[in-house]
């Protein structure tokens, strides 16, 4: 079981920022995650949104922006001691990761940021086995283990109402999605109404990992451990690590 430090540990400092992604690597989380974008310009950044008014007060669409406009904005989210943080490159997120995995969600359905991605991991040399790209975007996720079969691919996915007032997905159904897929498994949101440890079970049985996000409650995350889930996505990960142990 792993603990993966969403956004970074962004419970402590601004989310998708460097200080978010060295605060994981000095507290030795197992792993940290982020999202990433494509500027007008190429370049490639980690910010959740692709509009940055919630993280910086002002509202610039990253996909419309060049990167110089983007590094005038203050990214501390709220948090005034890290005043003057900023949006920052993919790349330099990369010297935070040390040994550890890396989830990387893909936020648009642009196979651009696929290979965008790709070639920063190569230019830093970070070995395949280290990354896992995550993404709600069904056809990122089967583009992307269509051109990279040998890396990792995780559906981010939730529950939902079905048409028929089912509830989405069943264990069976996510099955049959994550075959089609070619996916790897799943990051689901940690639904403690839907997911027990007999769902949980039947999803690893079928061959996919299964990761749950995100998790800050210590009751919550326990029962997760409980279910056997490899990974759990939190905003405080090296604190719910600690608490309820590796």
């Amino acid at each position: 079981m792993i603990w993966i430090s969403h956004r970074g540990e962004s419970k402590d400092a601004p989310e998708n920022t460097v200080p978010a992604f060295q605060l994981s690597l000095d507290r030795k989380t197992d792993g940290m995650e982020c999202d990433i974008h494509l500027t007008r310009d190429g370049k490639l950044v980690t910010c959740h949104d692709s509009d940055t008014i919630r993280t910086c007060g002002k509202s610039l669409v990253i996909e419309e922006t060049n990167y110089d406009e983007l590094l005038k904005l203050d990214a501390s989210n709220g948090k005034p001691e890290y005043c003057d943080t900023r949006i920052p490159l993919f790349s330099e997120t990369l010297k935070c990761l040390g040994n550890r995995l890396y989830y990387v969600e893909i936020k648009v359905n642009d196979p651009a940021v696929i290979e965008a991605m790709i070639s920063e991991l190569d230019k830093a040399g970070i070995p395949a086995e280290q990354v896992v790209m995550i993404s709600f975007c069904e056809d990122i996720v089967r583009i992307f283990k269509e051109r990279y079969p040998e890396r990792k691919a995780l559906w981010l996915t939730g529950f939902k109402v079905s048409a028929d007032g089912t509830w989405m997905y069943s264990a069976d159904k996510l099955i049959e999605k994550l075959r089609e897929l070619k996916a790897d498994g799943v990051d689901i949101h940690g639904n403690l109404v839907f997911i027990n440890e007999e769902y949980v079970k039947k999803v690893k049985d079928a061959g996919f990992d299964f990761a749950v996000w995100t998790i800050d409650d210590e009751k919550a995350a326990q029962r997760f451990v409980d279910f056997k889930v490899d990974a759990i996505t939190s905003n405080r990960a090296a604190y719910l690590r600690g608490v309820i142990g590796k």
